[in-house]
């Protein structure tokens, strides 16, 4: 897994700052579109007022009114043009700055007109005699302006803030992450050998990240102290053949006469054969620790597996005098991986064969339950003691006088295999309470 190119702190310093700024942005747009309409309606209502004003003064006869040099008490206080016409041909009274035309052909209300390049507010008044009409315009230029400086006064403190704030979220942000850096450093710092779980308090946000890290570790703890003991127990089980293998061989080697010779070499085979059953168990369990085979996983059939078992045993069989037999419906099936199902019987069949008297028989049958099928290898042997069948399923364990050679590994890798498809592995007493029936009950496909 890469570096994110971003640290979380620079991400978080961003998102918080592009969400301020965007946030007082619309506030600053919406401020300003709101203020653009309430000014338009405040400096409509002082065109009326003022309009409303100068139609009380209809008697005068004055030729002029000269409001742009009065005095400007307030930098808004901008001077009003104004006009009053009688039966809209004669003009009665006027502003210096008005001209000899009407600011706009309405003749009550506001209208916006253009005039010589720039755009005018016109409010216009009937009197109340009919004969008379004033109008009153307004620069649009000047309504503008008041409102830049609006969105102007709204948006600077923006300027101001975003340092502050990028400054207290670095700050808050440090802070708040300083747990989990404390829980990266000291990541950082363990020896591969050290899974003990981390310590101390941490946010709730990385409580769960951290719980998840204290089991991966105790999975890992679990797992190495299991290869740990299992290549000790590997290697204690392969010194006896090899040093029988070794003592054999020189036996051979010192030997004068061809009968001793050739027993020493018949009893170095064997524990050479020995030491090759024991490797190949090992490479099994090592196999059954990887989940690679759950992508072969399939519907089988539970005879043919139980049919190849039998068939490639037979010779074996055949040696010890040792009859063997199917029982059961043809078309059993089952759920799991065809492989690992004829590894784990076979391995029964083994155990059956190499603890069977001679001229006794060896049967697996096969039998459905509900939403299970069961394959039981049955033999004729010593069995197992009730109180002894949980043992036998432990690596390395042999339970037997000495007699049967085995390994040790074949009832605990049968074990493994039905736990990782999910069966049930009973070990019973055999038809007529002789011999050990070993049932394998898989799912059903």
């Amino acid at each position: 897994m890469s570096p994110a190119p971003w640290s979380v702190r620079a991400r978080l310093l961003a998102i918080l700052l592009a969400g301020l700024a965007l946030v007082w942005g619309a506030a600053t747009v919406a401020t300003v579109l709101e203020a653009d309409h309430e000014l338009q309606e405040v400096f409509d209502a002082r065109l009326a007022q003022v309009a409303s004003v100068l139609a009380l003064r209809l008697g005068d006869e004055e030729e002029a009114v000269d409001l742009e040099h009065a005095p400007v008490l307030h930098r808004y206080a901008k001077p009003l043009s104004f006009q009053v016409w009688k039966h809209g041909t004669r003009l009665m009274l006027h502003s210096a700055d008005a001209p000899d035309e009407p600011f706009s052909a309405t003749t009550q209300g506001f209208s916006t007109v253009r005039l010589n390049g720039r755009e005018w507010r016109v409010f216009s008044l009937r009197g109340a005699d009919g004969e008379h009409t004033v109008q009153v315009r307004e620069a649009a230029r000047d309504r503008r302006h008041l409102l830049m400086d609006i969105g102007a006064a709204v948006a600077r403190p923006l300027l101001f803030a975003l340092p502050l704030f990028a400054l207290l979220v670095w700050v808050a942000v440090g802070r708040s992450l300083r747990p989990l850096a404390r829980v990266g450093d000291e990541i950082a710092r363990r020896d591969p050998s050290r899974l003990a779980p981390i310590e101390g308090p941490v946010p709730a946000e990385i409580a769960s990240l951290v719980g998840r890290l204290n089991a991966l570790f105790a999975r890992l703890s679990s797992a190495m102290e299991g290869e740990r003991r299992f290549t000790a127990d590997a290697a204690h089980e392969l010194r006896t053949p090899l040093a029988a293998l070794r003592a054999q061989l020189q036996v051979a080697q010192g030997a004068t006469d061809g009968g001793e010779r050739d027993r020493a070499i018949a009893r170095a085979l064997a524990a050479g054969e020995r030491a090759t059953h024991v490797v190949e168990q090992l490479l099994v369990l090592a196999r059954l620790e990887h989940d690679a085979w759950r992508e072969a996983a399939a519907a089988f059939d539970l005879h043919r597996v139980a049919a190849d078992a039998l068939a490639e045993r037979a010779a074996q069989a055949h040696a010890r005098r040792i009859e063997l037999s199917l029982e059961g419906e043809p078309a059993t099936m089952a759920a799991g991986h065809a492989g690992l199902a004829a590894i784990a019987l076979g391995n029964l069949v083994d155990n059956a064969i190499r603890y069977s008297p001679p001229d006794t028989a060896v049967t697996i049958a096969l039998s459905r339950e509900p939403g299970r099928a069961v394959a039981a290898v049955r033999d004729q042997g010593p069995g197992i003691a009730p109180g002894r069948r949980e043992e036998a399923l432990r690596r390395f364990a042999r339970l037997g006088d000495g007699e049967a050679d085995g390994s040790g590994l074949g009832l605990s890798i049968v074990a493994r295999i039905a736990e990782l498809h999910g069966a049930d592995l009973r070990l019973e007493d055999g038809p007529g309470g002789r011999g050990l029936a070993a049932s394998l009950a898989f799912p059903a496909a």
